[in-house]
């Protein structure tokens, strides 16, 4: 139903492994890694390094873009380091900076969304400012269940890492 897209994202679950729960993910250590930079007050913060999959997407209350747009990006590949973003055939030189915000606040301000309808329920959300220039990705959204995500033309685009 066109209604309840909002309710129902398109992004495969992620279950921990079994009997493993005390072990942080590559990813846990890199936003742990931005927290210290960032309570330090070091500036740029280094984005985790390597291939990120798209591998799902959920609309934002107003998109521009519609579903057969948002699947044809899904399994599409971003390339990430601490100075280039490169996807699909376009890429920019970046600095990225870490930014901390009231994630109720933040997703209300800037996409109309609450953070629990993109699965983020922690109190704060971390933001990666890139400054890049391809559409969507000046900003990057640290989620607490261990993805990142990015808004293009309303709609979010949730990334997993591409583990080695």
């Amino acid at each position: 139903m066109a209604g309840d897209t909002l309710l129902r994202p398109h992004v495969s679950p992620r279950t921990p492994p079994s009997g493993r729960a005390d072990r942080i993910s590559r990813l846990g250590c890199v936003a742990a890694a931005f927290v210290l930079l960032w309570m330090a007050a070091a500036q740029p913060a280094v984005a985790a390094p390597g291939y990120w999959t798209i591998i799902g997407h959920q609309f934002g209350p107003v998109a521009s873009m519609d579903a057969a747009q948002a699947e044809a990006l899904t399994g599409r590949r971003l390339f990430l380091d601490n100075e280039t973003i490169a996807f699909e055939s376009a890429s920019c030189a970046i600095v990225p900076t870490l930014t901390d915000h009231d994630a109720a606040t933040y997703f209300a301000d800037n996409f109309r969304v609450t953070p629990q309808s993109l699965g983020h329920k922690a109190p704060k959300v971390f933001v990666i400012e890139t400054g890049c220039d391809i559409p969507g990705l000046s900003s990057l959204l640290l989620l607490d269940d261990g993805r990142m995500c990015f808004s293009r033309d309303g709609v979010f685009f949730f990334l997993s890492e591409e583990l080695e």
